[in-house]
């Protein structure tokens, strides 16, 4: 006997469970992160429905260097072909890295697969130097659907097996 729902907690049930294995993307802010380092080794030998790609592939794709975020973000158009194929078609997007990284690129990608539908997580861990906050989450807050800010490291890898990875 199912017991009787409520229409606001309705629209949150799932309605059929994930039978196709999920397309995870991850977008590491920078290529010098022991831990994306860690997770994109194993998620290689272990499973294919995860992709690691650098945050500098698209910046050098959209030509930001020396730009602002601001006016990266105004001037991106979401329905080229160079950027879709970047883009590829996740289900997930997590987007990783440590304070004080050059999060532009990221922010663009984020805000290109929200457009599209897509969730979009950012992970970002304390930096080298706690005290010298360069705004890194600052900059993917307003486009990420959630934002984790963890304390300690390995995050990633529990935030990746509980997503099946």
């Amino acid at each position: 006997m199912q017991a009787h729902r409520a229409p606001s907690e309705v629209r949150f049930r799932v309605r059929s469970p994930n039978a196709a294995p999920r397309r995870i993307r991850v977008i590491a802010l920078t290529d010098d992160d022991a831990e994306v380092r860690r997770c994109a080794q194993h998620a290689q030998h272990v499973n294919d429905a995860v992709q690691f790609v650098l945050a500098r592939e698209l910046a050098a794709l959209l030509q930001t260097e020396g730009a602002d975020a601001a006016s990266i973000l105004r001037s991106v158009d979401a329905n080229t072909s160079a950027l879709n194929a970047w883009l590829g078609t996740p289900d997930i997007v997590v987007i990783a890295g440590r304070e004080g990284d050059d999060a532009q690129a990221g922010a663009v990608a984020a805000k290109a697969y929200r457009s599209r539908g897509v969730t979009v997580s950012g992970v970002i861990g304390a930096g080298d130097d706690e005290r010298a906050r360069t705004g890194t989450a600052d900059m993917l807050r307003p486009h990420c659907t959630m934002l984790i800010l963890p304390v300690g490291a390995g995050y990633l890898d529990d935030l990746l097996a509980a997503l099946g990875a």
